[in-house]
């Protein structure tokens, strides 16, 4: 995907912190999520179908449950078997994930602000090694409110001790960009097979993954 030009009305080298959303941004989860949605709907009766899912996609599954048409007294049953059934799966990396998170560790700090359960998030941090990179983490189970409330981001803002100025939230969802707004927050796109940004959209720029420590100030990632 061809990438935007360096925002000119962001001041990178006040950034002290840079957050990141999990699945999309970091994780290469697409492929295996979907397959996990595609279950979970067809137990309760709905066969979803790629382009819809994708229209209606977002961090909060409430907002795809009700796009789906699935009765909201079956939500916490549904929840509960997606969960059972991403217990099966492993998705893996981007593969500049990691050179990324090295290249940006010590010179800023990095928190991580996902709407996955804290069990599941754990477990795909721990299995792909990249926990240690952060200093907080904020998931689903921590907040009360889900993107695109702030809730998040500003609880990993407060445990970092900076400010929304010094602060980059990275996402690949509408809705982390709404989050990031809302808190005051810088956003940076990247591009995902969920979708949910527009490339051409003047809010919010979109890069590749690699590029993210170039725009604040540090070489490229091989």
């Amino acid at each position: 995907m061809e990438t935007q030009k360096h925002p000119s009305n962001v001041r990178f080298d006040l950034v002290k912190a840079v957050i990141f959303d999990l699945d999309g941004t970091l994780l290469d989860s697409f492929s295996v999520h979907y397959q996990v949605f595609e279950t979970m709907f067809a137990a309760f009766g709905i066969h979803i179908q790629k382009e819809k899912f994708l229209e209606s996609y977002s961090p909060n599954w409430y907002e795809i449950y009700k796009a789906m048409g699935l009765p909201q007294d079956q939500w916490q049953a549904a929840n509960d078997l997606w969960l059972e059934e991403a217990q099966k799966r492993a998705p893996l990396l981007f593969g500049e994930t990691v050179g990324v998170l090295s290249k940006l560790q010590g010179r800023f700090s990095l928190g991580l602000v996902t709407s996955g359960s804290k069990n599941r998030v754990e477990k795909d941090l721990n299995r792909n090694d990249i926990k240690k990179y952060f200093e907080t983490i904020v998931t689903g189970d921590d907040i009360h409110n889900p993107k695109p409330h702030p809730d998040g981001l500003e609880i990993a803002m407060r445990e970092l001790g900076v400010t929304p100025k010094e602060t980059v939230y990275v996402g690949d969802a509408y809705d982390d960009y709404r989050m990031a707004a809302q808190a005051g927050v810088t956003f940076i796109g990247v591009p995902s097979e969920f979708a949910s940004l527009n490339r051409n959209n003047p809010e919010y720029p979109i890069f590749n993954l690699k590029e993210i420590p170039v725009l604040l100030g540090l070489g490229i990632t091989d």
